[in-house]
């Protein structure tokens, strides 16, 4: 039975079944509506603020609580894909999404918008985690870092069309409208999931061990909400880092005794697992130190207006979208390590430039230094990736792109955390003191984010 179902990726690869590149559309399509709904809703806050008669904290709460609950379900979900199979996974969190995206749209209160967008994460987190391990999947591991490389140039292109593709909507419709295009695309974009995604061969199947997930998922969302609180309040950072810490406890013995852990403590022994995990980690807490802040710099030092201000900040990540698939084609050819320290040098380099900067500085120069921070960023992330992924049973791959997808997104919570306290600290002198303490600090991120490849295998071998 197993033998007729030839739909893995050494099959594709052997040209007994259609190209990755068509698994490849399909799994581009559910990173990019993820990525997109991250960012594009920003544009929005003003006007579901005025129509819901909420207030700035209560309509950022439709923000926060995507990125909790992404955050705490990221593992979960990686897991269930590895349980009930990657393609299966995938295109339910691509529903789910829709389904949310639908919910949200159609929301007439706060509570109602803020539950709906609990929903979309969850859709969101499904189909995060499969993201990489389906590539890693169906890709041969000589193309493995170029198809990963695309992966991030599709999450770039994402957090670039952002604010445009906001600003559009809203500028002849409601913003309900940002939320009810998704529809569309997301039934469409499930059906194609469905039809372009091979079906995993059958085989041994991992258990999901759901008491784990519930407990790992209450840990790492009241961990996650006493970073972000700790600007604010210290009483809530202090109940709910003892509910994380009572989570975290309450997990050790569930796992300790579990057959089937939701984290296998052998993937997390292999260097290139865990230095990977720690350097994408890293790198993304660096890039958060700046991507809080420069608003701030580009239109109080720089006087940008809002229009310069929004042309300014997508060069991260349009730098990021070009050099990312160079960076994965360079490391399938000689290896992850080169483009891993030079890129984690560049986004400390630009970092340092970005922090040295001042009212006297030119745009070209500003502009610049984005550039070498997203240029930076787009060598790093593609061969890290991919040596991770090439690092792990094919059985766990959806654990491991969960695992990989978690480390992204808490450092992006501790980077705009740490970023922010750093920031505070140094204003009290003046803003240019905190901008440079928080942008140093985020520098030397970067550069120890690059280095970790030193102390790595070349992560050359394909999935187990």
């Amino acid at each position: 039975m197993g033998a007729k179902r030839v739909s893995s990726g050494a099959s594709m690869a052997a040209g007994s079944a259609p190209s990755p590149w068509w698994g490849f559309s399909a799994v581009s399509v559910g990173v990019f509506m993820a990525t997109l709904d991250g960012s594009v809703v920003n544009v929005a806050l003003p006007s579901i603020r005025t129509h819901l008669g909420a207030s700035i904290g209560g309509v950022e709460a439709v923000v926060s609580v995507y990125l909790l609950v992404i955050s705490a379900t990221l593992l979960a979900a990686g897991r269930l894909g590895d349980v009930l199979g990657r393609r299966r996974v995938f295109t339910g969190g691509m529903l789910l999404f829709t389904l949310g995206s639908g919910l949200c749209g159609s929301a007439g209160s706060l509570p109602a918008l803020v539950a709906a967008r609990g929903i979309q994460a969850l859709g969101a987190a499904a189909m995060m985690s499969m993201g990489p391990a389906i590539v890693t999947q169906i890709f041969p591991r000589e193309r493995r870092g170029q198809a990963l490389g695309a992966v991030s140039s599709v999450v770039a292109a994402g957090l670039t069309a952002g604010a445009p593709v906001g600003g559009a909507i809203l500028s002849f419709a409601s913003w309900h409208g940002v939320f009810l295009v998704n529809l569309p695309v997301g039934l469409i974009g499930a059906a194609w999931a469905w039809r372009a995604l091979p079906e995993e061969p059958a085989g041994e199947r991992l258990r999901f061990d759901l008491p784990g997930a519930a407990w790992l998922g209450v840990a790492l969302a009241a961990a996650i909400g006493a970073v972000e609180a700790a600007p604010h309040s210290g009483r809530w950072v202090t109940a709910l880092a003892a509910v994380a810490a009572v989570a975290s406890a309450i997990l050790w013995r569930v796992e300790r005794r579990s057959a089937a852990p939701l984290v296998d403590p052998g993937l997390l022994a292999d260097r290139t697992i865990s230095l990977g995990l720690v350097a994408a980690l890293l790198s993304y807490a660096a890039l958060f130190h700046q991507m809080m802040l420069s608003p701030f710099f580009l239109a109080d030092v720089k006087g940008l207006s809002q229009a310069g201000l929004a042309a300014t900040l997508t060069v991260v990540p349009v730098a990021l979208m070009v050099t990312s698939p160079i960076s994965g084609w360079f490391s399938d050819r000689r290896g992850p390590r080169i483009p891993q320290v030079a890129g984690g040098v560049m986004v400390a380099a630009g970092l340092a430039w970005l922090g040295i900067s001042d009212g006297a500085t030119s745009m070209p120069a500003i502009v610049a230094a984005f550039a070498l921070e997203g240029a930076g960023m787009g060598l790093f992330q593609p061969p890290n990736n991919s040596a991770v992924m090439g690092a792990l049973p094919r059985a766990k791959l959806g654990s491991g792109g969960g695992l990989l997808a978690t480390s992204r997104n808490v450092g992006m919570v501790l980077g705009v955390a740490t970023g922010a306290a750093l920031f505070e600290a140094g204003e009290r002198t003046s803003f240019l003191a905190g901008w440079r303490l928080a942008l140093g600090s985020g520098a030397l991120l970067a550069l120890a984010a690059g280095l970790l490849a030193l102390g790595k295998p070349d992560g050359s071998r394909g999935p187990r």
